[in-house]
């Protein structure tokens, strides 16, 4: 390969990688755009051209990075799913199951109302999400976070039950459960209903462990 063909193949490159960033620039751009007007006007307001807008981009350039507004709500969902398996990932393995699961439950916890506004926009999202309209790239990594955390929280069930922590139920029963309750306060929150306070958390601790504890 001569010079001149080494020196157009890495100017080829540098093009294409200088592209590669412009697109992935936009793409935040579009998100945090999004994600600003579904939390200053609600998401069933906001529509593709407002966004398009805000991102000081053309509508057709929304649609070159997403499908749809469904497809913006899943990217945001994947997006809190990878805060949250990061904070995870922090509960001590080696530690007692009870100590794991009250770890689990407060990070939970501490993602949510560390910042309502945030996750305001992420439980609309979640509550207004279509499965079947997702590019197949986001539905692929919509569908392998939810697994994540699904075997994530049924694996500490499991073993709370096994070792006769928990009363011996269904472990879908119990983790449905949980979820209901935690979910059921959140949205008692971000009603106005009720401020997140240490006292509601400790009750909301205290109301799984009652119910779950042989």
């Amino acid at each position: 390969m001569t010079d001149g063909h080494i020196t157009l193949k890495r100017d080829n490159m540098a093009i294409a990688d200088r592209k590669e960033r412009e697109f992935k620039r936009r793409e935040e751009d579009i998100i945090q755009a999004a994600f600003d007007l579904f939390a200053e006007h609600g998401i069933d307001c906001v529509t593709i051209e407002m966004i398009a807008e805000k991102a000081e981009v053309g509508k057709g350039t929304i649609y070159k990075h997403f499908i749809s507004k469904n497809d913006i709500f899943a990217v945001l969902i994947i997006r809190q799913g990878h805060e949250l398996i990061e904070l995870l990932s922090s509960v001590p393995k080696d530690a007692p199951v009870l100590v794991q699961i009250k770890k689990t439950m407060r990070v939970f916890w501490d993602m949510q109302v560390k910042d309502i506004r945030k996750f305001a926009v992420y439980r609309k999202c979640d509550q207004l999400i279509l499965m079947d309209d997702m590019a197949p790239d986001v539905l692929i990594q919509f569908e392998k976070q939810s697994t994540m955390k699904t075997q994530f929280l049924r694996s500490l069930i499991k073993r709370a039950i096994e070792e006769q922590i928990f009363r011996d139920e269904s472990v879908d029963n119990l983790m449905a459960a949980a979820v209901g309750l935690f979910q059921g306060v959140f949205d008692t929150v971000l009603a106005g209903e009720v401020r997140p306070t240490e006292e509601l958390y400790l009750l909301l601790e205290s109301m799984v462990f009652k119910g779950f504890m042989r």
